[in-house]
């Protein structure tokens, strides 16, 4: 099958989503598919590129995602239409698929496709905010929906989908797959203190904030975070603070690390704070994929298909006094590696990149 993957994005920044993206490229291709990238994302064109995946940039104009962009996008939407069109028909071999990753195209190019005989695909990576439900054009999103299989990434962010108004029979959960990789052995002696790990964007969503609350008040352990986004300023006071108290290294920031695979093995626990509507969350698959024992809470999709206590320690959101309560039960040995062990079976059982490819393969077909 010959599918087009579409991205308008208004800011392009490396991502959970664009890692799915190129995963889910390789693993098509890997199957037979011809795959095609055409958009404005720079990560994911630059992806195609190093990958030797036919792509196209395209500028249209900034997606309607902000207050500016929505207004102004009721007389920018012809032309932007247009040049979409254009690009699609002036393929030298006519896509049997589209898979859409962001709200631009999905409003502007979805009805002509499908009038073409070319399927629709949206894949809904990004969380649900106010950016979108209080979004002049979610009416309109919404109606179009019935004309395209929505693929969300977790049955959380499906369910949420649906609450919206999407179509039931046109709206499927596929969970994210992550690379497979080698088990990390360590400690096989009682540790002294916990080396935890947090890998997000710094954004109000995703808990880090609260993360630090927890952790200032547990001296015993450490806590390195990896990642950028607007909340760095804030953060990085709080971090500041906490040195002052338990002195510098208990609480690190980290924009980013050279060597993932190192990062995972420097740490005993992964800890995902996030304290609104996750639609996955990698980064606990991929901690899970190397044995190491994970703490989500109740708004990250992936706790959707976890066991509290027996494959990854669950907390509700928003929650200090629950984060410390779950570190303090990974700190005993025995159940840090019996919930790194059942974790591990988790991953390779419902989050391969096999596993991803087959079930969009079956979606497609």
């Amino acid at each position: 099958m010959r599918i087009l993957f579409t991205r308008f994005p208004l800011e392009s920044a490396e991502g959970g989503a664009e890692n799915q993206t190129q995963w889910l490229w390789e693993g098509l291709r890997g199957k037979g598919h011809t795959v095609s990238f055409l958009g404005s994302c720079g990560v994911l064109l630059r992806r195609a590129q190093e990958l030797i995946i036919d792509n196209e940039q395209l500028i249209i104009g900034p997606p309607p995602v902000t207050k500016f962009g929505a207004v102004s996008f009721l007389w920018r939407k012809a032309s932007m239409q247009r040049k979409l069109i254009e690009a699609v028909s002036d393929m030298k071999q006519k896509p049997e698929a589209i898979v859409m990753l962001s709200l631009t195209e999905k409003l502007l190019l979805t009805e002509w496709a499908q009038n073409q005989g070319i399927r629709v695909f949206w894949i809904e990576h990004d969380r649900i905010g106010r950016w979108f439900t209080k979004n002049p054009w979610l009416s309109t999103l919404k109606k179009l929906s019935a004309q395209s299989t929505t693929i969300c990434v977790s049955e959380l962010s499906r369910r949420l989908y649906l609450e919206l108004g999407w179509p039931e029979d046109h709206t499927i959960a596929i969970q994210n797959g992550v690379p497979t990789s080698r088990q990390i052995t360590k400690h096989q002696a009682p540790i002294a203190s916990l080396s935890l790990g947090c890998l997000a964007r710094l954004s109000p969503e995703k808990g880090v904030d609260v993360l630090i609350d927890a952790v200032m008040d547990m001296p015993e352990v450490s806590l390195t975070i990896v990642g950028d986004g607007p909340d760095r300023g804030y953060l990085t006071t709080r971090i500041e603070e906490d040195a002052r108290r338990h002195g510098e290294g208990h609480i690190r920031l980290l924009s980013r690390v050279q060597d993932i695979d190192s990062w995972y093995a420097s740490i005993d626990v992964l800890i995902l704070p996030s304290t609104d509507h996750d639609p996955f969350g990698l980064a606990a698959a991929e901690a899970m994929m190397r044995g190491i024992p994970v703490i989500v809470t109740d708004e990250a999709g992936i706790a959707g298909y976890l066991r509290n206590g027996h494959d990854a320690i669950i907390v509700p959101a928003d929650s200090a006094p629950a984060l410390q309560e779950a570190i303090d039960s990974l700190s005993d040995d025995a159940t840090r590696e019996n919930v790194g062990v059942a974790g591990l079976k988790t991953a390779t059982q419902y989050f391969t990149l096999a596993t991803m490819t087959e079930a969009y393969e079956a979606a497609f077909a």
